[in-house]
């Protein structure tokens, strides 16, 4: 037999020596039971249910949601597992001077800055030569120059003139365009600030699956997770193997995953320890199940060996394994 498995750890995970995970123990201790040989075969998820449907492969297993959609054109064993999605999310380190810097290094604030730099220093020129010697700027340009800088900026942000108080018509001139012109930028620079840090702190602020609106979710393609995800309002990032997903959040290309949540909760514990999380309620609980063609015979055996591994404490034993005591 050759049973169509994707990767999806703990349940189905590559070794030396062939696959491991929940799900490989599982179909081993029922295989076994049954007394046939079968062979796995790995392939993306989103071509597992078109294998089985296609009589490629004689059954699947790997963390396959059993679902109206899927049930009209497969059969399913009994669920050997209950679960559901959850979110995964990066842990926001950073401290806030960070995110000050990090606010003014997108392309509209580095605009913004450079504008408000320009704009200060072409008036504290104008304003040097127009009134060095004089009301308060020393004669030399140094320090001439950075008096009419401090006059520039005091004017900009306290709408005064510090201790310069322009005498001549074209100081008073630069004067009044820099609070006009140069306060409405002042103005436009500090709403950047404020909304780059909104921005910084949303990015990092998912706590459940409403906070999903509007942002990049990365999730694998043919899974249940799409289209709650789409529900949600995320903007959707697919791809074809969840490590894929795991190495776009921690680059920041996405702003959450939503996946199953075994994986997710393996991935925080283990590999993105004190990096990610796993935030929020179990999102749209659902059920494990071995997917087989349409009228499969093996149905009805796989059935009760499962049901044999639950009365005997063998099920136990295998999920003590990989996640742990059983929940009662």
């Amino acid at each position: 037999m050759v049973i169509g498995i994707a990767h999806f750890p703990p349940l189905v995970m590559e070794a030396e020596r062939g696959f491991e995970g929940f799900d490989i123990d599982i179909w081993n201790e029922v295989s076994d039971a049954m007394g046939i040989e079968s062979t796995f075969r790995l392939m993306p998820f989103s071509e597992l249910l078109g294998a089985v449907e296609r009589g490629e492969v004689d059954a699947a297993l790997a963390g396959i949601s059993v679902t109206l959609d899927r049930e009209v054109a497969l059969d399913f064993s009994h669920p050997y597992m209950r679960s559901g999605l959850r979110i995964l999310t990066t842990i926001d380190q950073d401290p806030v001077w960070m995110r000050v810097v990090r606010s003014f290094t997108t392309e509209a604030g580095v605009g913004i800055a450079g504008y408000l730099l320009a704009f200060i220093l072409v008036c504290a020129h104008v304003l040097y030569f127009a009134e060095h010697g004089d009301s308060g700027i020393d004669d030399r340009y140094f320090p001439g120059i950075f008096e009419a800088v401090w006059c520039v900026l005091a004017t900009i942000t306290t709408v005064g003139y510090g201790d310069v108080t322009p005498r001549r018509w074209l100081g008073r001139f630069v004067s009044l365009a820099v609070m006009m012109i140069g306060i409405s930028l002042f103005g436009i620079a500090v709403a950047q600030l404020s909304a780059g840090l909104m921005a910084e702190k949303i990015k990092s602020d998912i706590a459940g699956p409403n906070d999903l609106s509007g942002r990049v979710v990365a999730t694998v393609a043919g899974t249940t997770s799409t289209e709650v995800a789409v529900r949600y309002g995320s903007r959707l990032r697919v791809v074809e193997d969840i490590e894929v997903a795991y190495g776009l959040l921690q680059s920041g290309n996405v702003d959450a995953i939503l996946f199953d949540a075994a994986p997710l909760m393996r991935y925080a514990l283990v590999d993105g320890y004190q990096t990610v999380t796993v935030v929020g309620p179990l999102v749209e609980p659902q059920a494990y199940g071995i997917a087989f063609p349409a009228g499969s015979e093996l149905r009805e055996p796989v059935n009760r060996e499962l049901l044999r591994l639950e009365q005997s404490g063998e099920y136990d034993r295998i999920h003590r394994r990989w996640f742990g005591a059983v929940d009662e």
